[in-house]
């Protein structure tokens, strides 16, 4: 595990900050077990919308504006995008029995009663909260496509 990984959190409205898991814990107002919201799966997390509501508070953003979309991406560059209204019981794991995580490291979404278990995310390095009410409400999720330029040529 990388000690200094760190997690990227964006927002247009706001703005682009990078954390270590301790930062974003420390953020965190609503803190509780991971199983409180996900049956058997034990761990510390908080939750994803309080965490963001924190955040923004302390940046001087203004209440009224919240994000319709949060989008995540993996360290594998697995990628989860959800409306802000699936997220309503979205939590972030960031330790297991008083350890940084194993699997799923650095944080991991959970996404109780979400759309898809595609949506629980492990080893979330970049959190985007948008604000772009054309992306619509259902959820999509996979792996980045990297083409190259080489592999974009024809071949003739």
């Amino acid at each position: 595990m990388e000690a200094d990984l760190r997690i990227q959190v964006s927002d247009p409205h706001l703005t682009n900050e990078t954390f270590t898991v301790q930062e974003l814990v420390d953020l965190a107002e609503m803190k509780l077990a991971l199983e409180d919201r996900v049956p058997n799966v034990s761990g510390d997390a908080f939750d994803l919308k309080a965490w963001y509501r924190s955040w923004k508070a302390s940046r001087g953003g203004q209440a009224e504006s919240e994000p319709t979309h949060v989008k995540v991406e993996a360290v594998d560059e697995f990628q989860a995008l959800m409306s802000w209204s699936e997220v309503d019981s979205a939590l972030i794991l960031y330790a297991q029995d008083d350890e940084p995580l194993k699997k799923g490291y650095p944080i991991r979404l959970y996404v109780p009663d979400g759309s898809s278990e595609c949506l629980n995310v492990k080893s979330v390095v970049h959190i985007w909260f948008l604000h772009d009410a054309t992306l619509g409400e259902e959820a999509t999720f996979g792996f980045k496509n990297k083409v190259t330029l080489d592999e974009l040529k024809i071949k003739k």
